[in-house]
């Protein structure tokens, strides 16, 4: 099955983060190990951000390497899974409890597998 049969269209991508409050965020650990953690996530006008802790893992890990992996995903089942990543981070605010980040220059790779001929 083509890669391509089963994306989600930018309209598709817009309509399934907007009704998504949760993410969860990969990022790499001092030792250059992975580590990831949920966060809060808003999404509106074609950007992402989400927050975390400002103390937790997440926040100490972009401040050194901005590289990450947002996943958004629904799994009611396999065969309806949908999910929609992207890569890199730029801290946008702290409000002394949490730390915001938006997603910058997105690699999206998004599926949705309702798609896929039965």
């Amino acid at each position: 099955m083509a890669r391509q049969r089963v994306r989600m269209s930018a309209e598709e991508v817009a309509a399934f983060l907007a009704a998504k409050r949760r993410a969860i965020v990969g990022t790499r650990a001092p030792d250059g190990g992975p580590d990831g953690e949920p966060a809060a996530l808003a999404c509106a006008g074609g950007e992402v951000r989400f927050s975390v802790p400002r103390d937790g893992p997440t926040a100490r890990n972009l401040r050194h390497d901005p590289r990450l992996v947002v996943s958004v995903e629904e799994f009611p089942s396999y065969a309806a899974s949908r999910c929609r990543r992207a890569r890199r981070a730029v801290a946008v605010g702290d409000d002394g409890e949490r730390t915001s980040f938006r997603v910058a220059a997105p690699r999206i790779e998004s599926f949705d597998f309702a798609k896929m001929p039965r």
